[in-house]
């Protein structure tokens, strides 16, 4: 086996092609509808500004910038303020139907699937390390047919911390035994997926892909596919999993 023997990979943008629209007015009000039917009364307009107040709040709660909350609390705590005290599983359907209410597109890059079984047929890992919700994430894994896809995942709402921060890329090394020189990230946004890896002293790859931020010359990975040669990701993997380990 050559070097690399983790990889882990970003999910949205990296692995999956999602479009969400939390500002649609039809989001708000399927969700207020949704609410009411479960006894609490909320319009479009007020159940929207109570979810932004709380998420706001959350967010203000902890004094790091890379603070990640949790989304599943601030559904239960919309709930709570009706006078309506919600069991785990209303809690996890309201979030399905938010999530499915705002999402515009899902699917998974042409990529995806070659790059995950050519890993998996060299008998190496593969990893997910992503920022977020996982409320809205394990559902989305299960429908896309991912969700036995890692041997190992931290998604940032469970976390509390998003990349990229190295507490959140160590928080997962450490759950599986992985270590930094074998391990390589990949991932479409520089300041996020290249920057995590990086903190640990760890290497990446970074694929440009529609959603990927703006070039940043302080991040930049040991491993490159950009003007549009993202589809070239299982090569690049094979190139990786076949070279030789230097330091053997």
């Amino acid at each position: 086996m050559g070097r690399y023997r983790s990889f882990i990979f970003d999910l949205y943008g990296t692995l999956v092609d999602i479009r969400t629209d939390e500002h649609s007015p039809s989001l708000w009000r399927r969700a207020a509808e949704y609410f009411r039917a479960h006894g609490a009364a909320y319009s479009a307009k007020e159940l929207r500004e109570a979810y932004l107040a709380l998420c706001g709040r959350a967010q203000r709660s902890s004094p790091d910038p890379l603070y990640e909350l949790e989304l599943s609390e601030v559904f239960a705590d919309l709930y709570c303020q009706k006078n309506v005290v919600p069991d785990g599983r209303l809690v996890a359907e309201t979030a399905l139907l938010f999530r499915i209410a705002s999402t515009r597109k899902l699917r998974l890059y042409p990529w995806t699937l070659p790059a995950i079984k050519l890993i998996r047929s060299h008998g190496a890992g593969v990893y997910l390390l992503s920022n977020a919700q996982s409320c809205f994430t394990v559902p989305e894994l299960r429908a896309l047919g991912l969700d036995d896809a890692f041997d190992g995942m931290v998604l940032s709402s469970d976390a509390g911390v998003r990349k990229p921060s190295a507490d959140i890329m160590l928080r997962l090394l450490s759950e599986n035994g992985l270590e930094p020189p074998s391990s390589i990230m990949i991932g479409n946004d520089r300041r996020s997926d290249v920057a995590a890896a990086h903190a640990v002293g760890m290497d990446a790859v970074y694929i440009e892909t529609e959603t990927s931020g703006g070039f940043d010359p302080a991040f930049i990975a040991e491993y490159e596919l950009t003007d549009g040669r993202a589809r070239e990701l299982p090569k690049l993997i094979l190139t990786l999993l076949e070279a030789p380990d230097a330091s053997l």
